[in-house]
């Protein structure tokens, strides 16, 4: 069998403090045709020393816009014919890109390999605590799921046709492109295989930009949310824009709330009426929108019900 080549692109910033351990894990795989990129934002903290360790690793250091706009430029530079993105503080289980590359020889018309993902926290002496454990239902692409639950791009892996049918990240959307990235995929209809394993360890640590205990980016993220099931509603049609309608509907109605535990009922005000005006039907969706978060809530609690304290 034939293995594809892999490329994974890493976004970069001052990541000395975790990227050994990730570059680490990705030479476990031991996987035969590989290629690393690594995008680097212009770190000062000692990660391109450390990077030069590796000789293997393409390293390019140039400013940014931000963590998807570097993912676009290694999208870009990629000679693989399949893409997988790994944090500076992430981790692959041993033994993944083996499975991956198998999955893609076996089925030329395969476009994406989808496994789940490991939420995890750095104990004391070394151990590591699972925090969240989550695995796709069905092949990964259920609408509930992409809006709904955390879209795990790093535990996906892509045909490089993918970009070019539908596109790269999209720069208006600083964090939650991947999330817009991933609808993009569902809609066109690209062929989706579930690995039914873990496809990436994501480390729960303060610094982290969206995996961190306090939530910082909750408005920004919802914000962008309102924003994109906002236009993705003007281009559908049917059941999926009325299941569209219901996400915008409960994103806006959680701006709302964030503005007022925050001290901003006038704004909270003028997101209810702009909600109001725009859903004729506004307590049908939002009943509907929180029948699906359920539902992917639901799937998440029973993969976690069951976790004590395991190591990655």
């Amino acid at each position: 069998m034939d293995l594809p080549r892999i490329t994974i692109v890493t976004p970069c910033f001052n990541g000395a403090r975790y990227i050994g351990e990730a570059v680490e894990s990705l030479r476990r795989q031991a996987y035969p045709d590989l290629e690393h990129i690594v995008m680097d934002a212009g770190s000062i903290d000692g990660t391109l020393a450390l990077l030069g360790g590796f000789p293997d690793i393409r390293v390019v250091s140039e400013p940014d816009e931000g963590a998807h706009d570097a993912m676009n430029k290694g999208i870009a530079l990629a000679r693989g014919d399949v893409i997988g993105f790994l944090n500076t503080d992430d981790l692959y289980p041993d033994g993944l890109l083996l499975a991956v590359g198998r999955a893609f020889a076996e089925d030329p018309a395969l476009d994406v390999a989808v496994g789940g993902s490991i939420v995890f926290q750095d104990g004391e002496g070394g151990r590591r605590v699972v925090v969240a454990r989550r695995y796709a239902a069905g092949n990964g692409f259920s609408l509930a799921e992409l809006a709904f639950g955390a879209p795990g791009i790093n535990g996906r892996f892509f045909r490089r046709r993918v970009f070019e049918q539908v596109g790269t990240f999209d720069n208006r959307y600083y964090i939650a492109a991947d999330r817009d990235f991933l609808l993009r995929v569902a809609f066109r209809g690209c062929a989706a295989r579930n690995l039914g394993r873990i496809g990436i360890h994501y480390r729960l640590h303060s610094d982290s930009a969206t995996i961190n205990a306090e939530r910082r980016q909750l408005e920004t993220i919802t914000r962008e949310h309102v924003r994109m099931s906002r236009e993705l509603v003007t281009k559908r049609s049917g059941v999926l824009r009325r299941r569209l309608l219901a996400w915008h509907a409960f994103e806006a109605i959680k701006l709302a709330w964030i503005c007022l535990q925050t001290g901003r009922p006038g704004e909270a005000s003028r997101v209810l009426i702009g909600l109001g005006l725009r859903h004729p039907f506004l307590p049908f969706h939002v009943a509907r929108g929180l029948f699906m978060r359920r539902g992917v809530r639901r799937t998440e609690r029973r993969d976690t019900a069951t976790l004590t304290a395991d190591l990655v």
